[in-house]
């Protein structure tokens, strides 16, 4: 049993130093990496505004920590005003999270090399699932600015 509480304690500490190691990175990544929703950020056919309202965001949001600003980023806090310049600033601080969240959910995979296959599985389950609610805020934000500022470069 103390065996099985070490393993895990090693697993905690390597998804949150994998986890960190990309947050850290993540603002000094060049913003010409960020202009466009490329592969991940793709839009899914399903994302609607009907869809992210099935789910509690703005609670989420409210209750959610949002550490942008901790490693040297921005805040995706506060949304910008209707400049289309700062609208489009934050869209690229809205994907570089999104990477951020998306490189997040497999800080689990070095966990396969020393693990048993269910502490593996079961450690993917709670990364995945912890780094969801952050994926959908920033899903639904990305997706409110891009239309208001596709509606505002149309003016």
């Amino acid at each position: 049993m103390g065996d099985l509480i070490r393993l895990i304690a090693i697993d905690v500490l390597v998804v949150i130093v994998v986890s960190l190691a990309v947050g850290v990175s993540a603002p000094r990544w060049p913003g010409s990496w960020l202009t466009r929703d490329r592969l991940v950020l793709h839009r899914f056919p399903w994302e609607t505004p009907t869809y992210f309202r099935r789910f509690p965001i703005a609670t989420w949001a409210r209750v959610l920590p949002e550490w942008g600003a901790t490693f040297g980023g921005q805040s995706k806090r506060s949304i910008p005003d209707r400049d289309p310049l700062a609208i489009a600033a934050y869209l690229t601080e809205l994907r570089r999270a999104e990477w951020v969240h998306w490189v997040s959910m497999f800080s689990w995979v070095p966990l396969a090399f020393f693990n048993p296959w269910w502490l593996t599985v079961a450690f993917a389950i709670i990364v995945v699932l912890g780094n969801a609610p952050f994926m959908m805020i920033l899903r639904s934000n990305r997706m409110r600015m891009t239309s208001i500022l596709a509606r505002l470069e149309k003016e």
